[in-house]
C-alpha cells in the first residue's frame, strides 16, 4: 500500500499510542486469552513494526528530529536549539525532507 505524506505523519504519531496499547493488550492476553483482542494486537503490532522499520532506515540526526517532533511534541524552535540548527525554518525544511525520505523508503519497500 502506498502511503501519502500526511499518512506517514499520522502513522508516526499513532505509533506512540500503539506502543502503549500493545503493552496493555499483552497484559490482557496474558491473563485472558480472549480472541476479541487479536485484531487490535495485530493492528498495533503492525504500526509499531512499520515505524521501527522507518526509523531504523534514518540517520541518527534524522531520528532525533522525528523523535523530538513526534514523540516529545517539541516545537520547531525548541528542536532547532536542541540540535544546533540556526533557526526553526531550517528544522521545518529538514523535517519535511525526513518525512519525504520515509515516504520514499516505504513506497520503495512495497
Amino acid at each position: 500500500m502506498i502511503y501519502q505524506y500526511e499518512e506517514i505523519e499520522l502513522t508516526l504519531k499513532l505509533s506512540y499510542f500503539a506502543k502503549i496499547h500493545l503493552r496493555e493488550l499483552e497484559n490482557i492476553l496474558q491473563i485472558d486469552n480472549d480472541r476479541k483482542y487479536n485484531q487490535d494486537y495485530i493492528f498495533y503490532s503492525y504500526i509499531v513494526y512499520i515505524v521501527d522499520f522507518w526509523l531504523n532506515s534514518l540517520f541518527p540526526d534524522e531520528q532525533k528530529i522525528i523523535f523530538l517532533r513526534i514523540f516529545e511534541k517539541k516545537t520547531y524552535d525548541c528542536i532547532a536549539i536542541e540540535t544546533g540548527y540556526s533557526n526553526h525554518s531550517s528544522i521545518v525544511r529538514k523535517y519535511k525532507k525526513i518525512v519525504k525520505k520515509i515516504y520514499n523508503i516505504h513506497n520503495k519497500s512495497i
